[in-house]
């Protein structure tokens, strides 16, 4: 019996050692996956805070983005502004330095209330006929005749092949019409005339503003009553004239060019047809000149006897009209600038 109670006991406490160890071992794997759901935890609330750094970062560098956006966007409507503004201001400038060199009144002759009223006639003249046209006063002319100052200050002052300029000398005391490019078909040398008489009466009374006004309206008058293709240019340099037709069929520089480079092409191909049809070659065939040639001579004496020499004046065909129309003559010359105008002045 006592052996019985011996194992039984013993029974009893390897159950118990077994049910303590059991609970231990549960209580540590407890402990365990409480631990692993904590690091779990810990690691989760890691990555949500690693990913709220993130988003916050790229809402940082979105923000940055966007406000770097609106700073290259402001400098650029900024710089627009400031290009505008300075473009504007640049183009009023060279309109003022334009509507200055238009109707210039260095020698201080005009009024404002007269100046504006020539300018309004300067304005009106270019509007309808297309020309540049300038009104200029001066007391110093730097040395120069009237007529040649009022060449210096178109070529100076302007942009344009076609125009005219009146001109008060005060240095010269001369009265001045110069006309450029196609001008000079409609301001004839008739034409010059009347301008010059229009002006000539008031610019000697002192009434410089109406000796400008009255040039400026005769040389409207002119390109509305001349035709400038029954009119010529006669060049008083060279002693030639062109007619209308004849100045604007001239070559330019560049048809020049081309006309010459077909030409040379064109010879060059003549040329290499000939040498190839004949195949001339160097010390081939001589013709025997010495054997089958001759020379003839005789004398002839011509004796002058008299001279009959017929002569008859070509009446020009005239269209009518007044001041020159129906072939009138431009008298023109060439500037210093290199530009031929027409034109004339005359002393107050």
């Amino acid at each position: 019996m006592k052996g019985i109670g011996r194992r039984a006991a013993a029974c009893a406490w390897i159950l118990a050692a077994a049910c303590a160890l059991g609970m231990s071992v549960r209580a540590q794997a407890a402990e365990q996956a409480q631990a692993a759901q904590m690091q779990a935890i810990e690691q989760t609330e890691a990555a949500q805070m690693q990913a709220a750094e993130q988003t916050q970062a790229i809402e940082q560098t979105e923000a940055a983005q966007m406000q770097a956006t609106e700073q290259t966007e402001a400098a650029q409507v900024a710089d627009q502004m400031q290009a505008t503004e300075q473009t504007e201001a640049a183009q009023m400038q060279a309109t003022e330095q334009t509507e200055a060199a238009q109707v210039a009144d260095q020698a201080q002759l005009l009024t404002e209330e007269e100046r504006a009223q020539v300018a309004q006639q300067v304005d009106a003249l270019e509007q309808e006929t297309g020309w540049d046209v300038m009104a200029v006063t001066t007391v110093d002319a730097g040395g120069m005749g009237a007529e040649e100052y009022a060449e210096a200050w178109f070529d100076k002052n302007t942009g344009s092949d076609d125009g005219v300029i009146c001109a008060i000398d005060m240095d010269n005391r001369e009265i001045v019409i110069r006309a450029f490019g196609e001008c000079r078909f409609y301001i004839t040398d008739d034409r010059t005339e009347e301008i010059l008489d229009a002006g000539y009466e008031s610019v000697s009374d002192g009434r410089y503003a109406d000796a400008l006004k009255a040039m400026l309206a005769e040389a409207g008058e002119a390109y509305r009553e001349e035709t400038p293709q029954d009119n010529f240019l006669y060049d008083e340099d060279t002693g030639e004239t062109v007619g209308y037709e004849e100045e604007h069929r001239k070559v330019t520089p560049l048809e020049a060019a081309v006309a010459f480079a077909v030409a040379l092409a064109a010879g060059g191909a003549a040329a290499g047809g000939v040498v190839g049809a004949y195949r001339m070659k160097l010390g081939g065939y001589q013709y025997p000149i010495g054997k089958n040639g001759s020379v003839s001579l005789s004398r002839k004496e011509d004796r002058f006897m008299d001279r009959f020499v017929a002569r008859r004046h070509i009446q020009r065909e005239s269209s009518g009209g007044s001041g020159g129309s129906g072939g009138g003559r431009s008298a023109v010359h060439t500037g210093a600038g290199g530009r031929s105008s027409s034109g004339g002045s005359r002393k107050f």
